[in-house]
């Protein structure tokens, strides 16, 4: 996966949902501009700003409130982190973890969600 600043990380997802994903492969990919960034999209799903529009209106919707897409982060790392120090994960591994899964290189940066 290639990210912010063209940083590039290896995602581990299940078999199951990479079949999925495949199954939404583009022929061709095709550029798309999002919140002035020009970006490839080479599978057929929503992303960036449409998709956090998007969610927040069905979180209004359905829950009358939104904390945002990117409140679903901060609330993920915290379940998270407590989850994987329930299973006997030290802090510091669990942190880890969760930074990983969060696409960050660095642990303090995820110190800021929890």
């Amino acid at each position: 996966m290639k990210g912010k600043g063209g940083l590039i990380r290896d995602v581990l997802i299940p078999n199951a949902l990479a079949t999925q994903l495949e199954q939404r492969r583009l022929a061709q990919p095709i550029t798309v501009r999002d919140r002035e960034i020009n970006y490839l999209q080479r599978y057929d799903i929503g992303g960036g700003h449409k998709w956090s529009c998007s969610f927040s209106k069905a979180s209004n919707r359905v829950l009358f409130f939104s904390n945002g897409a990117h409140g679903l982060r901060h609330s993920y790392a915290q379940e998270r982190m407590n989850e994987l120090q329930k299973l006997g994960l030290s802090r510091l591994l669990a942190l880890e973890t969760v930074s990983q899964e969060l696409g960050h290189f660095r642990a303090e940066i995820t110190l800021a969600y929890i």
